[in-house]
């Protein structure tokens, strides 16, 4: 996609802008699963279930290790001949290596195509700007041509958040003129925000292994099924579901700082002078030079009595926000 690459190239990042936005994604990438056994195969790896996937829709997903610890989240999309995995670049490498290990015998290829797609997403309230078939108008509702996919996404305060796909150059400079003529254009910061504000995590390299998948509200957000059967860490997400009792699950806060923390970075007690595990940030973004927002993944118990901190940042208080969405526990 080198004109592609070569048009964002001419593309100006404006300030930060929490709406009316269009975003490089240049920090996902896409890995494509097919062969005749992919349906099969994905269903006994993944948390979700493929099963229930068509062409017109998408879903959250994760894969785990044995333990039951999240190696992965990403979207899927099922397209003709196989699907796409939607996840941060970073780790896309380790997911590959991770699901070549169980193909065996079966008839699967996997494959990174990110260079093959322009992959860019926008967040806006204008509806007569989404007013085509192009842009679905339910969560997680699925446009498909022959060259472009259009997802409906998760967002924050009623906007219509998308994420485009389009394995056409000249299509993807065309569509993202269009639209950047109305919409304000952000870098991939933007998406980490959007996605932060809709509470939607993601695992990084330096998160990964670090949670249960209900410690990061997927089950709130159709991230799994506890009806499909076995796939890997199982045993250990149903226990927690039927048997044991969530001690642990993620906020969204704000934080007045002029430091914005990353993914990985612990919370403690306020006033510990060593790490105690009481929690990890899921990502954060600076949204302007005095204040930065956040998710973070903790004990309920103590963040719910406001006990917890930035083990880096002890000085700086944590302000939780409510959740897009409704927790059940």
């Amino acid at each position: 996609m080198n004109k592609w690459s070569e048009f964002l190239a001419t593309q100006e990042s404006q300030s930060l802008q929490r709406n009316n936005s269009m975003y490089v994604l240049d920090e996902s990438a896409l890995l494509y699963v097919g062969g005749e056994d992919a349906t099969d195969f994905l269903q006994n790896q993944l948390s979700n279930d493929i099963q229930k996937l068509n062409e017109k829709t998408a879903q959250l997903s994760t894969i785990s290790n044995a333990k039951g610890r999240m190696l992965g989240i990403f979207r899927i999309i099922k397209i003709d001949g196989g699907y796409l995995l939607i996840m941060p670049k970073d780790i896309l490498p380790d997911i590959q290596q991770q699901l070549q290990k169980f193909i065996i015998m079966a008839k699967v290829v996997l494959a990174d195509i990110t260079d093959s797609f322009a992959i860019f997403s926008f967040s806006t309230d204008q509806q007569d700007l989404v007013s085509t078939e192009a842009y679905p108008s339910e969560l997680n509702q699925v446009y498909q041509s022959d060259s472009l996919i259009s997802l409906r996404l998760e967002s924050a305060e009623n906007r219509y958040r998308f994420l485009i796909l389009s394995n056409n150059e000249q299509e993807a400079v065309n569509l993202w003129t269009t639209l950047s003529q109305k919409l304000i254009v952000n870098d991939s910061t933007g998406w980490r925000l959007q996605e932060i504000e809709a509470a939607v995590p993601t695992i990084y390299p330096q998160t990964v292994g670090a949670f249960v998948l209900q410690m990061s509200n997927l089950q709130l957000i159709g991230g799994v099924s506890f009806k499909k059967g076995c796939f890997p860490g199982q045993e250990v997400v149903a226990r927690m579901q039927y048997l044991g009792k969530l001690k642990r699950r993620m906020y969204l806060a704000e934080i007045n700082s002029t430091t914005c923390p990353k993914p990985g970075d612990e919370l403690c007690v306020q006033g510990a002078e060593k790490k105690d595990g009481s929690g990890k940030v899921v990502d954060a973004v600076q949204i302007n030079p005095q204040q930065c927002i956040l998710l973070f993944i903790a004990q309920i118990e103590k963040t719910e009595k406001n006990e917890l901190v930035l083990f880096d940042q002890p000085g700086h208080k944590l302000k939780l926000k409510d959740l897009p969405y409704l927790v059940t526990e």
